[in-house]
C-alpha cells in the first residue's frame, strides 16, 4: 500500500469517526423531542435525592459500586436504577470505558438541581422498587 493510499485511508476512518459520534448524538437526542419532555422523564424517574445523585454520578468511568457509595445507596439498587434508566434511554453505554454507563446530560442541563452529597452513606442492604 503506498502513502498516499494510506493518508486517504486514515482520513476515511477519521471522517467516519467524526459521523459515527455525530449520529449517536442525534439518536441520543431523537429519543426526547425537547427539554421540557426531557425534564418531566428526570422528574419521574429522579423523584429522590439518592437517585439524582446516582444519576448524575454516573459518568460513564464509575463502575456501579462507586455510584452506589457516592450515593449513599447499595450497589444492588444502583443496578437495578441502571438498568431502568439504560431502558429509558436516560443513560446510554460509555465511550471510553466499556462496560459503564453515562448519563445522556447532566440534570443542570435541564434545569434540575443537584442536590449535595452526604456524609451518611449506606454500605449495605437494599432499597429496591419505587424509591
Amino acid at each position: 500500500m503506498t502513502n498516499k493510499e494510506e493518508a486517504t485511508l486514515g482520513n476515511l476512518a477519521e471522517k467516519l469517526d467524526i459521523i459515527q459520534v455525530t449520529l449517536q448524538d442525534i439518536l441520543k437526542w431523537s429519543r426526547f423531542q425537547n427539554l421540557p419532555r426531557l425534564r418531566q422523564v428526570f422528574e419521574q424517574q429522579l423523584d429522590t435525592r439518592e437517585k439524582k445523585l446516582a444519576f448524575e454520578n454516573t459518568d460513564g468511568e464509575k463502575g456501579y459500586r462507586q455510584v452506589a457509595k457516592d450515593s449513599g445507596v447499595p450497589a444492588s439498587t444502583v443496578q437495578y436504577w441502571w438498568n431502568r434508566w439504560y431502558t429509558l434511554g436516560i443513560l446510554e453505554p460509555s465511550r471510553t470505558r466499556k462496560g459503564r454507563l453515562k448519563k445522556i446530560c447532566s440534570l443542570s442541563d435541564v434545569d434540575i438541581e443537584i442536590p449535595k452529597m452526604s456524609s451518611n452513606k449506606i454500605e449495605s442492604g437494599s432499597i429496591r422498587g419505587g424509591q
